[in-house]
């Protein structure tokens, strides 16, 4: 121990205990056994390393489990990356360090640069001829483990293979992808156009053809197009993921009122992807895509009730975000109802018949005569008596009530033979009956807390 501290333990007012100085001993005992046949290094040493670009010093900080000297990982990262540097001045090298893991970014300084690289035990790998030869014909990456190849002639590699052990890395062999501009819009048969949007997409090429790949929307609408060099045949895969939009606010999801003009024509008409290369372009329509019927009902069905559910959101309070992909047809129809009164009352008819009826309590002394000829009014009005409970793409939202008026009634009173006590009524439409059906003006649209109960079934008839 050095002068100074032992000073500063031996003194009679020192402040470290016994057990406290048994501990640092410990500690001090199990750091010098961990270090047996290893060169220790100082804190000195370490600096003089980042200078001097020591890599093995280097290397032997980055492997270490524990730090007990603190050294400052920013002087640490930066030498090890100079020392890379330095190895090979044919490459560039960039070392991130995120948590526990190293990532090396190596570039090529120069135009033209060799080094060998060997390949063992391909056959070994799943799917590789297959994914070899997607590499050769449409330029797709491929992927090798680092068990089964090397990089030879240079120190860089070896000493980056020494210092992380290589084994979790892979090697993505890929022909260059190239951005493109690419235009997405719905055209029908009788010419009319509706534009959706610019996006960029990639593309490579290989011996036998181009592989176009792009998704828009925020990754809504995917497409993959494979164009043969000698014109013979191409191929078009066109899809949407709904799971892109998860964790967005419904009034916020993108280009939607174009997605949603261009969905009102989808019957009569195709999407349309238009890839700009250079002077020229390239133009896939929806219609060359497997089960482009199913894929068009669907998509305009998914769109529609997004569309729905957006309207609902539109009179919360609070943002509706889509939680869950969960689509159902009968709350589509439910909300469906509730969308068309928004505007204001509808006004309808209905066929003559029973509206409703019920029974009431008889009293001596009253008769049918009583009540006067003007005794019955003729219109009625029937609120719904619970909230419907909707389940909204995660949100469980409180519906308000629904009333009808009715007009230009009938009203008829009789009584059973067998229970003279217990008078009915039955309420008749006729065939002058206006019906106005509208959404109660005092009830609102409630989002509720996950912990509440539904007090109603999500759909009710």
């Amino acid at each position: 121990m050095c002068q100074t501290h032992s000073k500063l333990i031996d003194a009679d007012d020192s402040a470290y205990s016994v057990a406290t100085l048994l501990q640092w001993k410990r500690d001090a005992e199990a750091r010098s056994n961990a270090l047996l046949n290893k060169k220790s290094f100082t804190e000195k040493e370490v600096y003089k390393a980042v200078d001097a670009g020591a890599v093995t010093m280097l290397q032997r900080w980055v492997n270490q489990s524990g730090d007990p000297l603190n050294t400052p990982i920013v002087e640490i990262m930066k030498g090890y990356e100079s020392n890379l540097n330095d190895l090979d001045p044919r490459f560039v090298i960039e070392v991130n360090k995120v948590g526990n893991t190293y990532t090396h970014v190596i570039q090529a300084a120069q135009n033209d640069v060799n080094i060998n690289l060997v390949l063992q035990n391909l056959d070994q790998i799943d799917g590789f001829w297959s994914a070899r030869q997607a590499f050769v014909e449409e330029g797709k990456e491929l992927l090798i483990p680092a068990k089964h190849f090397e990089l030879r002639g240079s120190k860089l590699f070896d000493a980056i293979r020494q210092t992380t052990g290589w084994s979790q890395g892979v090697l993505s062999i890929g022909r260059v992808k190239k951005s493109i501009a690419a235009n997405l819009y719905l055209r029908t048969e009788k010419g009319q156009e509706v534009f959706i949007e610019s996006f960029t997409c990639h593309y490579t090429s290989g011996t036998v053809c181009t592989v176009f790949e792009g998704t828009a929307l925020e990754g809504f609408i995917s497409v993959k197009a494979l164009c043969s060099h000698e014109g013979e045949s191409h191929k078009f895969d066109l899809k949407f993921n709904v799971e892109a939009w998860k964790g967005k606010n419904l009034l916020e999801l993108p280009r939607f009122s174009r997605l949603l003009k261009a969905a009102k024509l989808m019957a009569e008409g195709r999407l349309v992807f238009e890839f700009e290369v250079g002077s020229d372009s390239a133009a896939f329509d929806s219609t060359v895509s497997a089960g482009t019927e199913n894929f068009h009902e669907l998509l305009q069905w998914i769109i529609f009730y997004l569309d729905v559910a957006r309207k609902i959101a539109e009179r919360c309070h609070e943002p509706i975000l889509l939680k869950e992909v969960d689509f159902d047809y009968d709350l589509y129809v439910e909300m469906k109802k509730y969308a068309k009164l928004f505007p204001g009352p509808i006004n309808t008819h209905r066929t003559p018949g029973v509206l409703c009826e019920g029974s009431f309590d008889y009293y001596e002394g009253c008769t049918l005569d009583s009540f006067g000829v003007n005794g019955f009014p003729n219109s009625v009005k029937l609120l719904q008596q619970g909230h419907v409970l909707i389940k909204l793409l995660g949100t469980s939202i409180r519906a308000p009530r629904i009333e009808s008026f009715y007009t230009n009634t009938n009203t008829m009173f009789f009584s059973d033979i067998e229970d003279r006590s217990k008078p009915r009524l039955e309420i008749h439409t006729t065939p002058a009956t206006d019906i106005m059906i509208q959404i109660h003006s005092e009830d609102a649209w409630v989002v509720l807390d996950e912990q509440e109960e539904p007090l109603q079934p999500t759909v009710t008839d």
